[in-house]
């Protein structure tokens, strides 16, 4: 592994996992880890660390953020690699004896943070999910109330902002589409595709006891992102559950820099201060 400054506020560095890809991360502050998962098409660095969310936790917590397989500057690997990513943050945190984390994602990242839920809950002191939640079961799917519709007000300012200023390698925002566009990525989603992703959705959520889990979650939404729709089974099934809905936000409004509200970033820095666990020692 090695590690090399970044720039003044964070350094960079890689590591390697059980199938040999090779992985890039981030970090900044010391104490209390946080690992924060960036959303589909993202980075770390642009995620969490360019819109002042890592340097507001950098104070009292270690932030780490890492690339994704086949995000930023990490290694796509090898056929299938997206399903391994909550497996990837676990051997992180193995190969750098973090046994227990603050561990939230962002988007695609939520759905990693509950990946590493069902695989490993006993390796959470939090649970944020940001711009994501969990899908209700069918029983209660029709109880949701109904979200806000319509865009937010400044959505497709975010979007052309993001498109018009593609960010170097490894500072991508994410949640807009790739910097190469792949057919793949730009297609619109089939009414088949659609529900196959609900299914996933369903299933993840699914395999994770929520009741059974102790430690406090968080949930940040957009007011147009559909935050009702994906945080109902949060606030009905944990013990422990925080919901927060920021005004007249969107999926990329409510994180991308210049777009982000205070709010988002007061919010979690107030969570994960909270919950840190007392010093020990001189």
């Amino acid at each position: 592994m090695s590690t090399t400054e970044l720039d003044s506020r964070w350094i960079e560095g890689w590591f390697s996992t059980s199938d040999g890809t090779k992985l890039h991360y981030a970090e900044v502050g010391e104490g209390t880890p946080v690992i924060l998962i960036h959303g589909a098409g993202g980075s770390a660095i642009g995620n969490w660390f360019i819109n002042g969310i890592a340097p507001a936790l950098a104070p009292t917590n270690r932030v780490i953020g890492i690339d994704m397989r086949a995000h930023g500057l990490s290694e796509a690997g090898p056929e299938g690699g997206r399903q391994h990513m909550a497996a990837d943050v676990i051997e992180f945190m193995d190969q750098q004896g973090i046994q227990r984390a603050h561990i939230g994602g962002y988007s695609m990242g939520g759905f990693v943070t509950a990946g590493i839920m069902a695989a490993a809950p006993e390796r959470f002191i939090t649970a944020h999910f940001g711009g994501s939640g969990l899908a209700e079961t069918e029983e209660w799917e029709d109880k949701v109330p109904a979200d806000k519709e319509g865009t937010a007000p400044d959505e497709a300012s975010a979007q052309a902002a993001y498109r018009n200023n593609r960010a170097a390698p490894g500072r991508e925002v994410g949640n807009a589409g790739p910097a190469t566009p792949r057919p793949a990525a730009t297609a619109a989603m089939s009414e088949a595709d659609r529900q196959m992703f609900r299914t996933r959705q369903r299933a993840l959520a699914d395999s994770i006891n929520l009741p059974a889990i102790k430690f406090p979650v968080l949930a940040v939404n957009g007011e147009y992102d559909r935050p009702l729709a994906k945080t109902h089974r949060l606030w009905r099934e944990l013990s422990e559950f925080t919901n927060v809905v920021l005004p007249g936000k969107g999926h990329l409004s409510a994180v991308m820099k210049d777009f982000i509200p205070q709010q988002y970033v007061d919010v979690l820095v107030a969570f994960i201060t909270t919950h840190n666990p007392p010093r020990t020692g001189a």
